[in-house]
């Protein structure tokens, strides 16, 4: 279990979510799944590469007009290796998910 001081509460041991129950473990941490198969961790992986170039498309278009162009070039740059590795896992999955249904036929 982590340190902890006379006045803070527990923590859950596989994460900083305080655990109030007298428990090691909190209710999320408890109830987790993992993914259980590559094709599912690859899903996984594809969403949170979504969602970082949903946040980072954000920062794109909050940049300064002044910002200087080498620097906003790299960020569409860098989203576009996002957009391509987003695309190569997927289509990975997809032959891991055929491959897995092939064996199970």
């Amino acid at each position: 279990m982590k340190a902890q001081t006379p006045t803070s509460q527990p923590q859950c041991r596989h994460c900083t979510v305080p655990v109030d129950d007298g428990g090691d473990t909190c209710a999320f941490c408890a109830s987790y799944v993992p993914p259980e198969t590559a094709a599912q961790q690859l899903d996984v992986a594809v969403n949170r590469i979504d969602l970082l170039r949903h946040d980072v498309n954000a920062v794109l278009r909050e940049l300064p007009t002044d910002a200087p162009l080498w620097a906003v070039a790299d960020v569409v740059t860098g989203l576009g290796h996002l957009r391509q590795a987003a695309v190569l896992l997927d289509r990975a999955n997809d032959v891991l998910e055929a491959d897995a249904q092939a064996v199970r036929r």
